[in-house]
């Protein structure tokens, strides 16, 4: 395996990382810019999210309105993510249609030209996304503002009704002005495509009027409480029984290999420790769902099932042994499920989509700093037992733990899960 990631910088400053894989039929090309609700003000609550869809329909617009009769028939794909640190937006296809997909998603970068009606009519849609969206009563979303309490990460991605009405075509102008800029954007592109494809790229990019901004480092607020919680309890009302389990990580202590490495121990795959202790041998729940979000210099590892009210206290004891569990040595030695990234570590190229996200995300967002599969294949083969263990030991801490629930108050016996969960040593 001989290709590596490969760098072109624009005339005008911009980035553009790839990453060929020839056998392929198919490209995938990405545009990321390093913003979202962690930038953000509460006055402008949402604004990278709005930006998101106004751009793509200012390019449908530059398209005269005939973008998505275009993608059809060319059986092109162009959509966008925003997330709270950056927005995704990509286009892919056929390789044969490289250079159309590469005019397509040059096209964000021109000025915001749609009418107010325009404006309006997208606002109204986010807004109906707001209401259709069941983030207002969700756990993860009353653990969100409990675990990152006064800082901008407590905010939703998708802002507030309020905030929305307040941001009209002048400010998303001049808010795309100064995100979409040379410091904070960057291209990849992964499949199979020429060098003349890459040259096109770069002569669109160049086309477009890109300036200079302040640079954003993915560095996230640090709440007041991090890494020193004090084994409080918090509720949301609800008919039925649901646990979270989240757990602040420093991320200057770990690298993404172990964090990894450790969450897939718990969590990931029928052999995981909490799949197969709480849900196959006792059936206190039938799936657990969990995820790692991670910044440069933070982070939060997190999981959450529902059980029935009696169950509860068992429940949470059975999660806290096996977290002590696991910074036993001898106990993980032969669980950590490493075949996902060493055995199939090439399966990668098979996938431009997920090839073209981890390669973006790791190296040019957490600036993991591998430039291959080969490295990156490397760096979870030298993860050792011990240290998931030493990691483990780290994280799985009371003064890391924000445990919140659903159900009803009154029947849930706070102290007794309070004494249970001294017990993480």
């Amino acid at each position: 395996m001989s290709e590596r990631e490969r760098l072109r910088v624009t005339a005008n400053g911009v980035s553009i990382y790839s990453y060929k894989n020839p056998a392929l039929h198919s490209f995938y090309i990405s545009a990321f810019v390093k913003a979202g609700c962690m930038y953000e003000d509460v006055a402008c609550s949402g604004i990278t999210h709005f930006l998101e869809h106004i751009l793509i329909r200012n390019v449908n617009a530059l398209y005269g309105m005939e973008l998505y009769r275009l993608l059809d028939r060319l059986g092109l794909e162009f959509n966008a993510s925003t997330y709270s640190e950056m927005v995704q937006f990509y286009v892919s296809g056929g390789s044969k249609n490289f250079k159309m997909g590469a005019e397509i998603i040059t096209k964000i970068l021109e000025p915001v030209s749609l009418k107010s009606e325009d404006i309006d009519a997208e606002r109204r849609r986010i807004k109906a996304e707001i209401r259709e969206s069941d983030d207002k009563n969700s756990l993860a979303t009353f653990t969100n503002k409990a675990v990152f309490s006064e800082t901008s990460l407590a905010s939703s991605i998708v802002g507030t009704n309020r905030a929305l009405d307040r941001i009209g075509v002048t400010k998303l102008e001049e808010y795309r002005k100064s995100v979409l800029v040379r410091e904070n954007m960057f291209f990849y592109v992964t499949g199979s495509f020429t060098d003349e494809d890459i040259d096109e790229l770069a002569r669109l990019i160049e086309s477009a009027s890109v300036e200079s901004g302040e640079k954003r480092d993915n560095i996230a607020p640090v709440p007041k409480k991090f890494g020193n919680r004090d084994n409080e309890i918090s509720i949301k009302s609800a008919d039925y029984y649901m646990v979270r389990f989240t757990f602040d990580i420093d991320m200057t202590r770990y690298t993404m290999a172990e964090i990894d490495l450790l969450y897939d121990l718990l969590l990931s795959g029928y052999n995981s420790r909490l799949f197969v202790e709480l849900s196959e041998k006792r059936g206190l729940f039938y799936d657990i769902n969990g995820a790692v979000e991670r910044y440069k210099n933070i982070g939060t590892l997190y999981f959450s099932y529902e059980v029935k009210e009696k169950d509860i206290c068992e429940a949470i004891a059975m999660t806290v042994g096996i977290l002590n569990s696991i910074k036993e040595k001898t106990n993980v030695e032969g669980e950590l499920t490493k075949a996902g990234y060493v055995d199939n570590a090439y399966m990668l190229y098979d996938d431009s989509r997920e090839l073209n996200f981890t390669f973006s995300y790791d190296n040019h967002i957490m600036n993991a700093g591998y430039t291959s599969v080969e490295e990156r294949k490397n760096r979870y083969e030298s993860v050792s037992a011990e240290r998931i263990s030493e990691v483990a030991s780290g994280i799985f801490r009371l003064c890391n733990l924000t445990l919140t629930m659903k159900g009803k108050a009154k029947k849930i016996d706070k102290e007794k899960i309070k004494e249970i969960l001294r017990g993480l040593i």
